[in-house]
């Protein structure tokens, strides 16, 4: 990793040194990251000033701190690497702090700098504005943060700044989770070594060689002993960038696969030996069966929250299984510490003898049931998610956000080479739509570098999401973006009448009127008539989906194009009203009386559980 000579230039033709603003936005230009996503504040604006001075790297303003977060999130997810964004000290950086929360939780790799105030400041305890009480710390706001980050930078000198910005990177990178890089005003133009651009990153992983190996050979053992293994892949696989290593098993063990919700897409469902979403109670009939009769499940990359395992619903037990995570490795019940997913899974993959791998037969599983609203005109929830499923793209980027779609989609088969990217852990309502810009922004660059080609970026939403965070739809129209928005119109928070409340106000919205979206957002009315779209028939959305503009939105490249389409606000996707179910009887005596359908499924005995 080297840095660019034009950017290595320092001031008055030095070219030594270089002001400590230029080499932060060097280095993170340097890792892989295009776009500075956040508000400007006036203890930030002379570092932003460094990012116009680093080629390939550009600002993208968002209309308020949480947002850029967001925004920042879902470039990373796209990207499968890093996000960036900048607040100012103080009301800056707590209004992204739900968003760098969600990264947290969701092991997302987000870049949070912040403006702060001078040091000078800092050690009299000024009453500068932004601060807390009359003798303010002002550092009560990074210690605000101290758990929703994996590591971050404290900048109080030039000396020794370039060794804590690389240090906190490459921690982002290894940890796969938020860092902060506090940056006083007064020190953004101080200057450093511009010869420390030229040292190489290492953004791999530490791993302990003997306990690599040690879990290597225990891995192969249970797998040769078993007799009718499994693969079973959640989302941390693509978090840690193990997706080519998984693939690499999978081709070497020939056996059923299955997902998670959260890490649907990640195994191209295409595949022969692809069985569908495995979540416990909640899953398709035969899907449980045919994983817990396993007697060797291969748990590669797991994050076991409620939301994404049928509320702690699943059957499948240590002494049957093998536990690929983060940064260890268990065993049937032994733990090897300090051995990454990454480099473990492709150990394994490397080892594996053909002929001493077993070979498990691929059970058929049973008729989907049929639906009993199959024949209704009107768009329902057990229409939609499998018209958009079959809309779906190669190379598509499809975001389901937390309510119906994101326990509506899963219960869809993707075609192959699908991204799906959900909030399912964290669950902040709104998060989706912002996140849907970075990744159309990711699109971009991945597009312009030929790393991968040009997808579409598709925003599943409700009506409840949208309404938190629909100001960055102003930011798609501004950057000429060509996302497709497309909005579950279904009266409020569906996704809380169905837990409690069906029918009490709390549970109902203020109504938008969509067509004026993005007018608002200054669109032209001509441009704006031809964008939106609305069904509320099965027909209607056949016919906006066949549309040339909604089919290739990037190559029409005329803005985003939205789409509302109308279910009634009592219809909700079986898997949700199920996963509400394993609350207990009382929750299914309560979405019946309120008239939600609750379907039974084939493990009874287990459902209270």
């Amino acid at each position: 990793m080297s840095g660019n000579t034009q950017e290595s230039n320092g001031v008055n033709g030095n070219t030594d040194t270089i002001p400590l603003g230029r080499y932060l936005w060097t280095r993170i230009k340097q890792v892989g990251v295009n776009r500075i996503f956040g508000v400007p504040g006036d203890f930030n604006l002379t570092l932003l000033d460094h990012i116009y001075d680093v080629e390939g790297l550009e600002w993208v303003g968002n209309t308020n701190e949480l947002n850029a977060a967001y925004a920042a999130d879902g470039y990373a997810r796209t990207m499968h690497g890093a996000g960036c964004l900048v607040t100012t000290h103080g009301v800056g950086e707590l209004s992204a702090l739900n968003g760098i929360a969600g990264s947290m939780t969701e092991q997302v790799r987000v870049i949070h700098v912040v403006g702060q105030t001078s040091r000078m400041m800092q050690n009299k305890k000024m009453m500068i504005h932004h601060s807390i009480g009359p003798d303010p710390d002002h550092q009560v706001f990074n210690k605000a943060s101290t758990n929703f980050r994996v590591a971050a930078a404290e900048l109080q000198s030039e000396q020794g700044a370039v060794e804590e910005i690389d240090r906190v990177l490459r921690e982002c990178y290894v940890k796969s989770g938020p860092v902060y890089i506090f940056v006083p005003i007064d020190i953004v133009d101080l200057q450093v070594p511009a010869a420390a651009l030229e040292r190489p990153l290492d953004l791999s992983p530490s791993k302990d060689s003997k306990a690599l190996e040690d879990a290597t050979q225990a891995v192969l053992t249970a797998l040769y002993a078993s007799k009718s293994p499994a693969i079973f892949v959640d989302c941390l696989v693509d978090r840690h960038n193990a997706v080519s290593e998984l693939e690499a098993l999978i081709s070497k063990v020939p056996c059923p696969i299955f997902s998670t919700n959260m890490g649907k897409g990640i195994v191209d469902e295409t595949h022969p030996n692809y069985l569908g979403v495995y979540n416990g109670t909640v899953s398709a009939l035969g899907v449980a069966a045919a994983i817990e009769k396993s007697d060797c499940v291969l748990v590669v990359g797991s994050l076991a929250s409620d939301t994404n395992s049928g509320g702690f619903t699943r059957k499948v037990l240590a002494e049957n299984a093998i536990y690929f995570d983060a940064n260890s490795t268990t065993v049937k019940g032994t733990k090897y510490a300090t051995t990454p997913l990454k480099p473990l899974l492709a150990a394994v993959s490397s080892q594996i003898k053909s002929s001493q791998a077993p070979s498990a037969s691929i059970p058929a599983l049973p008729p989907r049931p049929q639906e009993d609203d199959i024949s209704s005109a009107e768009l329902t929830q057990s229409s939609l998610w499998p018209t958009l499923a079959a809309f779906l793209q190669p190379h598509d980027v499809i975001f389901g956000e937390t309510g119906t779609a994101a326990f509506g989609i899963p219960d869809s088969t993707f075609p192959a080479k699908i991204q799906w990217i959900t909030q399912t852990y964290y669950g902040s309502i709104g998060w989706a739509t912002p996140a849907a810009l970075g990744s159309e922004m990711a699109l971009q660059d991945q597009s312009a570098a030929g790393t991968r080609p040009r997808g579409r970026t598709l925003l599943v939403t409700g009506d409840g999401s949208m309404m938190l965070t629909a100001q960055e739809i102003g930011n798609m129209v501004k950057q000429n973006l060509s996302p497709l928005i497309i909005i579950v119109n279904n009266a409020g928070y569906t996704i809380e009448r169905v837990i409690h409340g069906a029918h009490q106000s709390y549970n109902d919205i203020v109504p938008f009127a969509y067509q004026h979206l993005l007018p608002f957002f200054n669109m032209s009315p001509e441009q704006a008539a031809a964008n939106f779209h609305r069904a509320a028939t099965k027909a209607e959305l056949d016919e906006i989906l066949a549309l040339e503009r909604v089919r290739d939105p990037v190559g029409y490249a005329k803005g985003p194009q939205v789409i509302e389409v109308v279910v009634d606000k009592m219809d909700v996707p079986w898997r949700l009203a199920t996963q509400i179910a394993t609350r207990g009887p009382e929750a299914v005596k309560e979405m019946t009386d309120a008239g939600f359908k609750v379907r039974d499924m084939e493990h009874g005995d287990g459902f209270w559980a």
